[in-house]
């Protein structure tokens, strides 16, 4: 069940970003207070904000199940979930070297969650 859990908050950790990404694309984005405002009436972000509140409070409840060294290095499916959501929703391109990355990234987190 904590391995769910865990899962179910990197995901959601994935898609605040894909979320976040897509509140600022194409807007020029800058640390000014119109740019800054008009970033917080955003559906995306509010939506990214909110993915990131349910993340964080599953991963406490990940934290107190498991060891630090064994639940930590799961984040990094994160990088494997944000590349398959930047491949989907915004047609970023699929390159060999990125794609063995992530299965080695998949990898070391098996192996390590395994140990």
């Amino acid at each position: 069940m904590v391995y769910l859990l865990a899962l179910l908050s990197i995901m959601l950790g994935a898609v605040a970003q894909l979320l976040l990404k897509m509140s600022v694309t194409g807007n020029g984005f800058a640390l000014r207070l119109p740019e800054l405002s008009r970033l917080l009436f955003d559906w995306r972000f509010m939506g990214g904000a909110f993915c990131y509140l349910l993340s964080l409070l599953f991963w406490l409840g990940v934290l107190s199940r498991l060891e630090l060294s064994k639940a930590y290095p799961m984040v990094a499916l994160g990088y494997v979930f944000a590349f398959v959501l930047g491949w989907m929703v915004l047609d970023e391109p699929l390159k060999p070297l990125r794609i063995l990355g992530l299965l080695l990234i998949a990898v070391g987190v098996i192996v390590i969650s395994r140990s």
